[in-house]
């Protein structure tokens, strides 16, 4: 399927999308049901499946499902470290890694299918599953969150019926919206360093952001039906970045996400949700963003890399070492970089006002899915708080390209440390 074609019609979920993403064809199978016949077909019969969920009581009756089907199972509870992952025993007769959950059991299976050599297919349970076919994962190491590689999953399915139960209304919605400054990091970075991006993809994104908001918005969409739609448009948000190869379900909102659950955790604070911090970060960039595109033609200082590393220690708690390794600048070619923002401003200020104008439609919707009409976001992060992880993220998290990381890089992150 090309993209073009991909980008003018509604995606039809029985398909099969075949795209090539930095080098490596990747084909997702998306199943109509629970893709019990799916993974049925996908191996021999008498094979064994590891399957990672949160309970062994929550994956019952699908288990049951695969062993009706001639597929034996072996039980993994999720593990969210990656010393506890490397440390994970499945067998050496498993030949597929099935996550049955939300993101949290996508993350692991994606990063033990890297480790152990296996393929992965996610049955999504949890309408926040915006990120499910993305190759990086989640992980702590030493109290800090850190994106880890993984595979890309063979295959996906929607579990309506766990869908239906699933409350996790703030968390799939923020993390779908922040796909909108994903949008910009994007184009930014393509800008930066000399490349383009197909336009197809940025529209698409943006009428599937919109229907999000659109079902969002109408009254009657509640209980079993909101979760379920979310999960569709969340699952073609990622279907669509994976053709694309640009990766843009994880910008620097995810990445500054990260940071502010690394800084509760070391402050032993609760935090929000990955979703609810992504669309908080979100809607601060979308308008941080439209700043960076109409940046005047002035010289800034480079990062102050030592004062970096001091701060990380200090908010993060890392060794002295390990904070000067990380706040180092990686861009090479940067006055060239700076020359080219400036050269397709007009251009990226049109997509940063398109991320701020969703933010704007999306800020009652996202404050109306809380019981509190989202008064308690108030007590739980502050400015400090995201002015720290905006600051820091691209230290901490170099690992996917960024409009943030190009602030850094520019020296227009410093007024916030």
């Amino acid at each position: 399927m090309r993209i073009e074609d991909f980008a003018l019609k509604e995606f039809a979920f029985e398909n099969t999308v075949e795209c090539d993403c930095g080098g490596h064809s990747l084909i997702t199978r998306v199943a109509a049901g629970d893709g019990v016949a799916e993974i049925a077909a996908l191996l021999p019969k008498g094979s064994v499946a590891a399957v990672i969920s949160e309970s062994e009581d929550f994956v019952r009756d699908f288990t049951r499902a695969l062993r009706r089907q001639g597929v034996g199972v072996r039980f993994v509870p999720p593990q969210t470290s990656e010393r506890e992952l490397q440390a994970t025993e499945i067998g050496d007769e498993v030949r597929l890694i099935i996550a049955y959950g939300g993101e949290l059991e996508a993350d692991c299976a994606k990063r033990l299918g890297k480790l152990r050599e296996l393929p992965v297919f996610v049955c999504v349970c949890s309408p926040d599953a915006v990120t499910v076919l993305d190759d990086y994962c989640e992980l702590w190491e030493n109290g800090l969150l850190v994106l880890k590689e993984g595979v890309v999953p063979v295959g996906v399915a929607l579990e309506r019926n766990k869908l239906i139960e699933s409350r996790r209304l703030p968390s799939s919605f923020g993390g779908i919206c922040a796909v909108a400054s994903g949008l910009f990091d994007r184009e930014a970075c393509a800008r930066a360093t000399g490349k383009t991006r197909c336009p197809y993809v940025r529209e698409t994104a943006f009428d599937l952001l919109y229907s999000a908001l659109d079902v969002a918005a109408k009254k009657e969409r509640t209980g079993a039906d909101l979760p379920l739609s979310f999960a569709e448009i969340a699952l073609k948000l990622a279907l669509l970045s994976q053709a694309d190869g640009g990766g843009f379900v994880r910008g620097a909102a995810d990445e500054c996400a990260c940071a502010a659950s690394s800084l509760f955790k070391h402050e032993e604070r609760k935090p929000l949700s990955r979703g609810e911090f992504a669309y908080v970060f979100g809607a601060v960039l979308s308008n941080v963003y439209c700043e960076f595109a109409r940046m005047p033609r002035a010289f800034t200082p480079p990062p102050d890399n030592n004062l970096r590393a001091e701060r990380i220690s200090e908010y993060f708690g890392l060794d002295e070492l390990s904070a000067a390794k990380l706040a180092v600048g990686r861009m090479k070619n940067l006055g060239l970089a700076v020359y080219r923002v400036h050269e397709y401003a007009d251009e990226l200020c049109e997509v940063a006002e398109e991320s701020a104008r969703m933010f704007a439609d999306a800020k009652r919707l996202f404050k109306r899915m809380y019981s509190d009409d989202g008064y308690g976001l108030t007590s739980i992060i502050d400015a400090s708080d995201v002015k720290t992880a905006l600051a820091l993220a691209p230290d901490l998290y170099p690992v996917r390209g960024s409009a943030l990381a190009l602030m850094r890089e520019f020296g227009l992150l410093e007024r916030y440390l």
